[in-house]
């Protein structure tokens, strides 16, 4: 009867050092819990802030800006066509003086 009752005094503080154990995982965790949600609130707050900024953000303006540079460089690309063609006739008019006064 003895031995019975000392093995189950062995139970009992097993059981003692497993609940403890257990306590103290229960603990850790509702504290990561809280850290968790304290990240999560300031993330949130950051993509608030985030989603206002581009709120802010005048995408008509940048639509004409990029509008009117594509303008302008097509203006460009004409006006290279006629500096082009311009230098084709100066070519052409300066062949035809060397041909005209017999340089080569």
């Amino acid at each position: 009867m003895e031995e019975l009752l000392e093995l189950t005094k062995k139970q009992l503080r097993f059981q003692k050092i497993i609940t403890a154990f257990l306590a103290f995982i229960i603990v850790m965790l509702l504290a990561a819990g809280v850290m968790l949600v304290n990240q999560m609130n300031r993330m949130s707050v950051a993509m608030n802030e985030a989603v206002e900024k581009l709120e802010q953000i005048d995408i008509e303006a940048i639509n004409d800006t990029i509008s009117g540079t594509q303008e302008m460089m097509q203006s460009i690309e004409e006006f290279q066509g006629a500096v082009d063609d311009m230098t084709l006739h100066v070519q052409e008019f300066d062949g035809w003086l060397s041909g005209l006064f017999g340089r080569n």
